[in-house]
């Protein structure tokens, strides 16, 4: 988590800085001191999107201001607007109620994401990703919070299309690591706020000779110097949490390219999968009757 910067307040950096900043940041200091309370809450996206300049301009305007990124940017705001209503009018905020209308919003969030995403990689990104998964001896796919859940996602795609992976958190991994070489791969997933031990377990690889495909929120993620490609998943929303939406579809995209690239396998796995599977499934929705077991078994005995 980032530490927030007590002093100087953020008030008194944007008063110091407004003259100063370039016209696209300013956009952002002008919304911003417009109304401060509910720009707390906005994500990085949101800011971007009511001050009409790019997301990169919001992260350049928090770096200017003095932090070290959105997320320290952002707490800086929620502690002002904490201290001074002391939490009174952020619980005043009215939270969404209508379902119809919050799923209208939701949908149209996620599809900026799904453009963000398409703007954000490019072809031979997205070969050489699927090259090193296909190309990988292991795989072992690395996250917390979140990044585990997207972790699982992944892994559970993956091992549909014939590329079987462990999910596991940072913790385990060093239960993997003697097992790792130059010819496995190591899949870490980070958001905001960056997971130190999901770092921390790319920087093994890395040193190791291991390579590492990382998942992240940005370009410039703590996790890009040890990566050897790092995807961005634009993934934020208003309400500064983690929409699963973008992810899921960029892991069944991975997903159906590698499983089109050994087609009867896929199949046959499949196949033999259904097999194996098949006693696990209810046949029929309607529960049998007491008897209705033995009265098959023995009309079958007789037909034999």
């Amino acid at each position: 988590m980032s530490t927030i910067i007590p002093s100087p307040a953020i008030q008194i950096r944007l008063a110091e800085s407004y003259s100063n900043l370039p016209e696209a940041q300013r956009a952002i200091a002008d919304v911003l001191m417009a109304d401060p309370l509910l720009g707390a809450l906005w994500g990085i996206e949101a800011m971007a999107e009511r001050s009409r300049v790019s997301v990169g301009t919001v992260i350049r305007f928090a770096k200017r201001l003095g932090y070290k990124g959105f997320s320290e940017f952002r707490d800086a705001l929620r502690e002002a607007c904490s201290t001074r209503s002391e939490e009174a009018e952020l619980e005043q905020l009215d939270i969404p109620q209508d379902m119809l209308g919050t799923l209208g919003g939701v949908v149209r969030r996620d599809g900026e994401h799904f453009s963000r995403l398409i703007q954000a990689v490019d072809p031979s990104m997205l070969e050489s990703a699927a090259r090193l998964l296909l190309d990988s001896d292991h795989r072992v796919i690395l996250g917390r919070g979140v990044g585990h859940v997207m972790g699982l996602i992944f892994a559970f795609y993956l091992t549909q299309a014939g590329v079987p992976c462990i999910a596991a958190l940072p913790s385990d991994f060093s239960n993997q690591v003697a097992n790792l070489g130059p010819k496995d791969l190591l899949v870490v997933i980070s958001f905001s706020p960056y997971s130190r031990e999901t770092v921390d377990a790319a920087t093994f690889a890395k040193e190791n000779g291991v390579p590492v495909l990382a998942f992240s929120d940005r370009k410039d993620s703590p996790l890009a110097p040890f990566a050897d490609i790092l995807i961005p998943v634009p993934s934020e929303d208003l309400l500064f949490s983690f929409s699963l939406t973008s992810f899921a579809t960029l892991s069944h995209a991975f997903a159906i390219v590698l499983a089109a690239r050994d087609q009867s396998g896929t199949l046959k796995r499949l196949k033999a999968a259904d097999k194996v599977a098949q006693p696990l499934f209810v046949d029929h929705w309607l529960p049998k009757q007491p008897g209705v077991l033995q009265l098959q078994k023995t009309a079958k005995s007789k037909g034999s």
